[in-house]
């Protein structure tokens, strides 16, 4: 996990800790190209850390790879929680 990883999860975090959030919403506060952020979003879906909802069709508020919603898992609450002790 990297910088770019930490701040979109600190960027889904100041959206909403505990619900889903929009991805539209995500890229422009983590300031991360759409179609990057989706790629990243499906690492941190495997990874643990987010989980997500896609759509059957691309929308103006879903990503290029029809992710629709994600949402900070335990395990990406406590990403962001060991990085603000370091």
């Amino acid at each position: 996990m990297d910088k770019v990883d930490l701040n979109i999860l600190k960027a889904i975090n100041s959206l909403s800790p505990t619900s889903f959030v929009g991805p539209i919403e995500v890229s422009e506060a983590a300031k991360v190209d759409k179609k990057e952020l989706g790629d990243r979003l499906i690492i941190l879906k495997k990874s643990g850390h987010v989980d997500i909802i896609t759509k059957e069709y691309v929308s103006s508020t879903t990503l290029p790879n029809f992710i629709a919603k994600v949402k900070l898992t335990d395990l990406g609450q406590e990403a962001l929680k060991k990085k603000k002790k370091r």
